[in-house]
């Protein structure tokens, strides 16, 4: 899907295993833990969740994967190519 360029993907089952696939290799999410962000400064040790100890909501830093979505959504929204892709 990444590599793909695509910008969405398409509807998924309930429960569908490729579900668990994006969680853990792009999301980088645990089984039953929140998506890990700028704001969870505890640690992995020993299979930890690094969110159990939490800082400022705001510390938003960006990953490659926000840079690669941004660097879509800007070449999307040129405004060479924008208008001519446009659903009619």
């Amino acid at each position: 899907m990444v590599e793909s360029g695509a910008p969405f993907a398409r509807e998924f089952a309930k429960d569908d295993p490729v579900l668990n696939k994006i969680d853990e290799k792009l999301l980088r999410r645990s089984d039953g833990r929140f998506t890990p962000g700028g704001w969870c400064v505890g640690n992995t040790v020993l299979g930890k969740d690094p969110c159990v100890a939490y800082g400022s909501p705001n510390a938003v830093k960006p990953t490659v994967s926000s840079k690669r979505l941004e660097k879509l959504i800007l070449a999307l929204l040129d405004s060479e190519n924008f208008r001519s892709k446009q659903c009619k």
